[in-house]
């Protein structure tokens, strides 16, 4: 009996003691994040591969974390996305969001820029009860996507000439090769061919009129 009731008082102290650690962790997160503000940010491209929790950078340096997104209910063709950023963060009227890929991963994260030492504080130049608007800067990768059908077309006329160039050249060196005295006189007074003479022939002298 002695034995179960060690048992039952260590079994108590574990649960009590592993309770307690799951209380103070959920206080130490609510404590680190009471500071932090929250800023919104409207992209009017596809945000695929972004996710709630990822990292928001400000000049490559994790400042925070995605806190929501989903479509602008009052405009489906952009994308509305809450960040949350600590309070030392300088988020100024100049500062620009815009989305960066990292590396060949597929993996999306919001990168902030700007900041400029003259700029107001945009918490402080937002009227108060509205979420702070960072404005939303085109990434390099949405500039890729919309130049690529010009780069593919002009490929393409590219392509073109190099085809005519080919035939050009295959005709001079089928001209040569079978003629090679064409190189010291030049294809306009090339004589006829053997098969051109013969054509000529089966055609017969012209009528006098």
């Amino acid at each position: 009996m002695e034995t179960d009731k060690r048992y039952f008082i260590a079994g108590l102290f574990i649960i009590g003691f592993s309770v307690a650690a799951a209380l103070f962790a959920i206080w130490l997160t609510r404590t680190g994040h009471s500071d932090d503000v929250v800023y919104r940010i409207h992209f009017a491209e596809s945000v695929g591969g972004l996710a709630v929790g990822d990292p928001v950078k400000f000049h490559g340096v994790d400042v925070g974390t995605v806190k929501s997104l989903g479509l602008d209910p009052e405009n489906a063709q952009l994308v509305q996305v809450d960040v949350r950023l600590r309070r030392d963060t300088p988020v100024k009227t100049d500062t620009r969001a815009s989305l960066k890929l990292k590396g060949i991963t597929g993996v999306v994260y919001i990168e902030l820029s700007g900041g400029g030492p003259g700029a107001r504080s945009l918490a402080a130049a937002t009227p108060e009860g509205r979420i702070p608007e960072i404005p939303y800067e085109k990434s390099s990768l949405a500039n890729i996507l919309e130049q690529l059908p010009k780069v593919i077309s002009k490929f393409s006329a590219l392509e073109d000439k190099a085809s005519k160039v080919v035939t050009d050249v295959a005709g001079v060196a089928s001209d040569i090769k079978e003629d090679p005295s064409v190189l010291l006189r030049g294809r306009k007074d090339k004589p006829a061919t053997s098969a051109e003479r013969a054509k000529a022939n089966a055609k017969g002298p012209r009528a006098s009129p």
